[in-house]
């Protein structure tokens, strides 16, 4: 048997004989059980110390959503997004029109299959609304505009669709690529 040895600078390994060892080897059930019961208590701990990322409402910018950092700096975020369906129910408070033009807020090529409609038609799924992600840009925008998400804002949004109409993607940072369903599902967390 051979054991890596700190002191031993040339080939770090000491050749240490067998009986030199003792009851290293030897089975001990009682070090065993404890050692059992010793990750079953860690495993707890981990699950209940553990924030689930995904799960619950994410108060980051796009960027952030990607660091999985918990900490910041000074106050917590105040995270108050809503759900398409939240919008869709609740017309009244809409800080814009309920007949807005999706075209006259996020610019959109003449072939966008979003010039079409209006917010409020969105917020119901569209054939064309591949992954509903008009849908969920309309939710993310009135949430930004009602100061729901100061994280998310409005610029951002719009921002996020315009690289996504023009190069099939969004990059929340340099090396990282969003899909439309990627985009959706940073939306998604956002609400709550």
């Amino acid at each position: 048997m051979t054991i890596k040895s700190s002191q031993d600078q040339t080939s770090g390994d000491v050749a240490v004989p067998d009986a030199a060892l003792g009851d290293a080897n030897a089975t001990n059930p009682s070090r065993r059980h404890f050692a059992k019961t010793g990750l079953g208590i860690s495993g707890v701990i981990l699950s209940l110390a553990s924030r689930p990322v995904l799960g619950n409402v994410v108060c980051k910018s796009p960027s952030g959503f990607l660091s999985g950092n918990a900490s910041t700096h000074g106050p917590q975020p105040v995270c108050q997004g809503r759900s398409p369906g939240y919008w869709k129910n609740h017309e009244g408070s809409w800080p814009i029109a309920t007949d807005t033009q999706f075209s006259s807020v996020f610019t959109t090529s003449q072939t966008s299959v979003y010039a079409q409609y209006t917010f409020l038609q969105l917020l119901t799924p569209q054939q064309d609304d591949k992954h509903n992600l008009g849908m969920h840009l309309v939710a993310a925008y009135l949430n930004a505009v009602k100061g729901w998400t100061p994280f998310l804002t409005v610029e951002t949004i719009l921002s996020m669709f315009a690289e996504w109409q023009s190069k099939g993607v969004f990059s929340p940072i340099a090396t990282v690529q969003w899909s439309a369903p990627d985009i959706v599902y940073y939306l998604k967390a956002t609400q709550a």
